[in-house]
């Protein structure tokens, strides 16, 4: 019977899925995963292996959460909304965790993923516009990542080695080249967890080159990548490094050598002034200074000998140093402290003698890192005690030994142990390059830290990994880099408009509708979104869609992502519309 009462069918959040499909459409996702992975001869339901994954990095990145059984339930809550998307129904199979489970393991297959990376690499580079001609910047790093799974073979890719994060735990490692400005993952590896870090950036570097070309490129990293071998071989390719040398590269004394004539105030120094919008700079506020030399380099790459020139930069960070001169003194001040409790005389507690002061003394010395910092002198006080008889113990003499221990500062040594501080060496082998240009382009590197912080921290929740099986692990690293590479590319385009549009945006800060901001993240973007829900209703009869009426920060956030105003709209003539209810009461 049809009433003129309205009934709430259901209602259905839409959120932030569209803007992630839209992503997802822009950089051709769906048909470049479909054309490297096919559906295999037994594959049940409506979806492609492409859309399974495609629904599966919406789940993802929207409820920041990859654990497989959690997807299929939320699918069955958003059936709507993904038949809009996909332009048909997904089944109840689609997305059990058992179909996931070989999807990872066709993620995890080497040889297709490289292939999708390079062309993902090339399309997202063509869509997006962004230049890789004039000298890109691309970041290299490692990280780790724990399991609670345990070690399962010697050879395999779960194991224990040096780790930030919970050495008690096997790890993977994860080796990553990201392009700048936007600190999207170009290239992903996974490695067991004990190997080195040197070795894993030329084949990250070759991957790099084989997707998006070699030659005129400069790669950024830390003093990992400073191995001779690594710096040879960019130059061998006529790409460009930039890295701080590390102590085995060039170890503290000689660049004390080369530091030398700062010291004796016959080196001049450049500074380095942070950038401004207005383009003036201030000369009380320049946060490094610095001078470089050039040296002849020589190194084999394979079979043949390599020549090449590298510039070094010596560069003094004003903050690094302070800190470091903060740290000292601090370290200094605690020291003292506790050797002055050493002589403390304290009821139930054992005097001293000399060689235990000393000993004692040394280790806090050794523990606090500051030899040669910290004078002592020991002082001895003998005093003598008669004690009288008492029952059958006879008249004695008791004589005692107590020390008092004097500390001293070695000013000139903590001098000299301060100039040292806050001196970085970096390397490069483009020397049209300056100062400011060498230090803020290295300052950069966060970029890389906030992706490793997004792929390991709360926005895709990669540790600790509790998948049992090695080859899905690894495909899961490699599912997450591409919601990391969505990600990126989602925060990117709002804030290149910004930038160039030089304005600002607000509205996006819960309870702090004034604040504004040129960087918003791609989380903080997304958040906004999530208060777009689709009603589905029956009334007199006919079943009737109806949107949540989009707020203007909404409505600005498409126009920055460069979608048309009615993109949801458009997507509503979409949604599935369940059959009325015409039966009788």
């Amino acid at each position: 019977m049809n009433t003129s009462e309205p009934r709430l069918v259901r209602v259905e959040s839409v959120a932030d899925l569209p803007i992630i499909w839209a992503c997802l459409h822009e950089i051709e996702f769906i048909p470049l995963a479909n054309r490297l992975f096919p559906v295999p001869p037994n594959w049940k339901g409506s979806l492609t292996l492409g859309e399974v994954l495609a629904v599966w990095l919406l789940y993802v990145i929207s409820q920041s959460d990859h654990r497989l059984n959690h997807v299929q339930p939320w699918a069955n809550q958003h059936n709507g909304i993904l038949t809009a998307l996909l332009g048909k129904t997904p089944s109840g199979t689609d997305f059990h965790d058992d179909r996931l489970a070989d999807v990872l393991d066709r993620l995890a297959d080497n040889e297709d993923w490289v292939e999708l990376e390079a062309k993902l690499n090339r399309q997202t580079i063509r869509v997006y516009q962004l230049n890789t001609e004039t000298t890109p910047i691309i970041r290299v790093d490692t990280t780790t990542a724990n399991s609670y799974s345990p070690v399962l073979n010697k050879e395999g890719m779960l194991q224990f080695g040096h780790s930030k994060d919970d050495p008690t735990r096997p790890q993977i490692k994860i080796a990553t080249a990201a392009l700048d400005p936007l600190g999207m993952p170009l290239i992903t590896r996974v490695v067991p967890g004990n190997s080195a870090d040197d070795p894993q950036y030329i084949p990250v570097i070759q991957a790099t080159q084989k997707s998006i070309g070699a030659g005129g490129k400069s790669y950024i990293g830390d003093c990992k990548m400073s191995a001779l071998t690594t710096r040879a071989y960019l130059a061998s390719t006529h790409d460009f490094y930039l890295c701080p040398l590390s102590q085995v590269q060039l170890d503290v004394a000689s660049r004390n050598a080369l530091l030398q004539p700062v010291w004796n105030g016959t080196q001049p120094l450049e500074k380095v002034f942070p950038p401004q919008l207005d383009g003036q700079t201030d000369p009380a506020k320049w946060v490094a200074e610095g001078f470089s030399i050039e040296v002849e380099l020589h190194a084999p790459v394979g079979d043949k000998p390599i020549s090449w020139t590298e510039r070094r930069w010596l560069v003094r960070s004003h903050a690094y140093a302070e800190a470091q001169e903060k740290a000292l003194d601090q370290r200094l001040a605690k020291a003292e402290a506790a050797i002055l409790k050493l002589t403390t005389r304290k009821q139930g507690k054992k005097r001293l003698s000399e060689t235990e002061l000393t000993q004692v003394f040394e280790g806090l010395i050794a523990k606090s890192q500051i030899e040669g910092l910290l004078e002592f002198t020991l002082q001895s006080t003998t005093t003598t005690e008669k004690k009288r008889a008492y029952g059958n113990r006879p008249e004695s003499v008791v004589t005692t030994v107590t020390y008092t221990i004097l500390t001293q500062r070695n000013e000139s040594a903590i001098a000299e142990a301060k100039r040292e501080m806050g001196w970085q060496v970096y390397a490069t082998n483009r020397l049209e390059t300056d100062l400011t240009q060498t230090v803020l382009a290295y300052r950069g590197q966060y970029r890389i830290e906030l992706g490793w912080s997004r792929l390991k921290g709360k926005s895709l929740g990669l540790t600790p990994l509790y998948l049992q099986d090695e080859s899905r692990i690894e495909g899961l690293v490699h599912l997450l880099s591409l919601a990391l590479r969505v990600l990126t590319l989602l925060e990117w385009k709002p804030r290149e408009t910004l930038r160039k549009t030089k304005t600002k945006l607000k509205g996006v800060y819960a309870g702090q509708a004034g604040r504004q901001t040129s960087t918003p993240s791609a989380e903080l973007l997304l958040a906004v979104m999530r208060t777009i829900r689709v009603s589905v209703i029956e009334v007199n009869g006919g079943i009737h869609v109806l949107l949540t009426p989009l707020t203007e920060t909404q409505k600005q956030l498409l126009e920055l992502w460069g979608l048309p105003p009615d993109y949801y709209e458009t997507l509503l003539r979409q949604f599935p519309k369940p059959a009325c209810n015409t039966s009788e009461p």
